[in-house]
C-alpha cells in the first residue's frame, strides 16, 4: 500500500506522547515548536525530555483516559503490552502510532531534514527507517554544502 505524505499544522492540536525514552525525545523533538499541546505519560522520563520547552510531563504509567481529547497519539515505550494497550483506546478520529508494530499504526514519522525555509521529509513507507537516515545524512551533507 502506498501512504500519503503530508505536513501538519498542529496548532492547537494536542499530541499525546506515551514514553519517556530515547524514541519519544526523537518524536518529541519533531512536535516541539509546532503549536501543539504536547503531554508526556511515563513514569521514567529522561532529563533530556524534561528540559524540552511547552510539554506537560506527567509521571505515572499510562491509563486510558490519557488518550481521551489527543488528536495525534504516540506509544513509544519499551512494553510492547503498553503500546498495543494505547491503540486499544482510541476514537475512530485520533491518528496513532506505534514505534513498535506498524501494523498498529495510522501513520509514520519521515527523517525530516530542515534548512531555513526548506523541509525535506524522508520516508521508506516503515520498510526502512534506517535507509530513511542514511538518506537523510547525504542530503544534509549535500545541503550544507550547498547553502553554506
Amino acid at each position: 500500500m502506498q501512504h500519503y505524505p503530508v505536513t501538519l499544522n498542529l496548532t492547537g492540536k494536542r499530541v499525546l506522547v506515551v514514553g519517556g525514552g530515547r524514541i519519544a525525545l526523537r518524536k518529541l523533538q519533531g512536535v516541539v515548536g509546532t503549536g501543539a499541546e504536547i503531554v508526556v505519560v511515563a513514569p521514567v522520563i529522561l532529563p533530556e525530555i524534561q528540559a524540552l520547552p511547552d510539554i506537560t510531563i506527567i509521571n505515572r504509567l499510562f491509563q486510558s483516559s490519557d488518550t481521551l481529547y489527543a488528536n495525534i497519539i504516540f506509544a513509544v515505550t519499551d512494553n510492547t503490552e503498553v503500546n498495543h494497550l494505547v491503540g486499544q483506546n482510541l476514537q475512530d478520529w485520533q491518528w496513532f502510532n506505534n514505534t513498535g508494530n506498524a501494523n498498529e499504526s495510522d501513520f509514520y514519522s519521515p527523517a525530516v531534514l530542515r534548512r531555513a525555509d526548506l523541509v525535506v521529509a524522508i520516508s521508506t513507507d516503515n520498510l526502512n527507517p534506517v535507509r530513511a537516515k542514511q538518506y537523510k545524512g547525504i542530503l544534509q551533507s549535500f545541503f550544507d554544502d550547498k547553502l553554506s
